[in-house]
C-alpha cells in the first residue's frame, strides 16, 4: 500500500461503513437467543418448513470481505439456509450496489438481505424495487435516506475513536491505524484475532463519504436492526435513529462494531427471525 498521510490530516473522514474484517471460522452457538440448540438434521428441516424464505444474502462492510460473516454463515447453514456472501470492491456505493443487485437477481427466489455497517448502505441501495427481497437486516449498519451522505449523517455526532484514527493514502483509499483498530474497532474479540483483522484491511475509497443515497429499500421492505451499544465506530445513537426511522424490529447488544463476530448467535437469530416472518 502507498505511504499514508498523517491521521490528523483526515479527521473529516468519519465513517465509511467499516465492516468487520475477515474473521475466524469458529462455530457459533446455534439458533436465536433463548432457543434450543439444533441437535439433528430433522430439526433443521422442521425449522425450514416453518419459515417464509430459505435464501440469505450477506453484505460486508468497508475494509472487509465476505469472510467477516463466517460464524454467521455456519450458523445459518447449520439451520438449513442457502447462504451467499458478496465480495464488494469498496470504491463506490453505486458499484457495490450493482454487485449486490446482480446477486439478488441471480438468486431469483425470495430472500433476506443482511448488511453490516457500510454494507447496510449498499444493501438498502441495491434492494429498492427488488420484488424478491422479503426483509432487510441491518447489523450496526448505515441506513441513509434518499439524498443523505455518510459525512452528513456522522457529522452530527462527535467523531468516534476508531474514526479519529483513520489513515488515507495517496490513492485516496483509507484504513484504520492498526493499533487503534484493535483497541476501538474490535475490542470484544481476542486480541490476536483483532490484530489479524487489522492486518488484512481492504482499502476503501475516501469518496464513499460524499456519495448521496438513492431511494432506500428500507422504505418499502420490512426491516430488522441490531444496535451495538459499545460501538466505537458508528455512534449507537445514530444506529438507534436509523432503527427508529425505519420502524425496524430492533435488538440491542452490548457489543462492539464487530457484533457479527463477537455475538454471532444473536445476529444469526435476528436473520432467522426476518426469514420466518409471516
Amino acid at each position: 500500500m502507498s505511504a499514508f498521510f498523517s491521521r490528523q490530516t483526515i479527521g473529516l473522514c468519519f465513517l465509511l461503513g467499516f465492516g468487520a474484517l475477515a474473521c475466524g471460522s469458529e462455530m457459533p452457538e446455534s439458533g436465536a437467543e433463548g432457543t434450543d440448540e439444533v441437535t439433528s438434521s430433522n430439526a433443521a428441516l422442521h425449522r425450514a418448513s416453518r419459515r417464509s424464505v430459505n435464501d440469505v444474502l450477506l453484505v460486508h462492510g468497508a475494509w472487509a470481505d465476505g469472510s467477516c460473516w463466517s460464524a454467521v454463515i455456519q450458523g445459518l447453514q447449520h439451520h438449513g439456509f442457502s447462504v451467499r456472501a458478496v465480495q464488494l470492491r469498496e470504491q463506490s456505493v453505486a458499484d457495490d450496489a450493482a454487485i449486490v443487485r446482480h446477486e439478488i437477481e441471480a438468486i431469483g427466489r425470495p430472500l433476506v438481505v443482511a448488511g453490516h455497517s457500510y454494507g447496510g448502505f449498499v444493501s438498502s441501495e441495491a434492494t429498492a424495487g427488488a420484488s424478491n427481497v422479503v426483509a432487510l437486516v441491518f447489523v450496526a449498519a448505515f441506513a441513509p435516506d434518499a439524498g443523505e451522505t455518510l459525512y452528513e449523517l456522522t457529522s452530527t455526532y462527535p467523531t468516534t475513536p476508531a474514526i479519529a484514527n483513520l489513515m488515507v493514502d495517496d490513492q485516496l483509499n483509507t484504513v484504520i491505524e492498526p493499533q487503534a483498530f484493535v483497541r476501538y474497532f474490535a475490542p470484544d474479540i481476542p486480541t490476536h484475532d483483532a490484530r489479524v483483522l487489522a492486518a488484512v484491511q481492504h482499502p476503501t475509497a475516501f469518496g464513499i463519504l460524499s456519495e448521496a443515497a438513492g431511494e432506500p429499500g428500507w422504505r418499502t421492505i420490512p426491516s430488522y436492526y441490531q444496535i451495538s451499544l459499545e460501538d466505537q465506530v458508528i455512534d449507537p445513537r445514530l444506529q438507534r435513529m436509523f432503527a427508529d426511522r425505519m420502524d425496524a424490529h430492533t435488538i440491542e447488544l452490548r457489543a462492539s462494531h464487530v457484533s457479527l463476530i463477537s455475538r454471532p448467535k444473536q445476529v444469526t437469530g435476528l436473520i432467522e427471525r426476518a426469514a420466518s416472518a409471516r
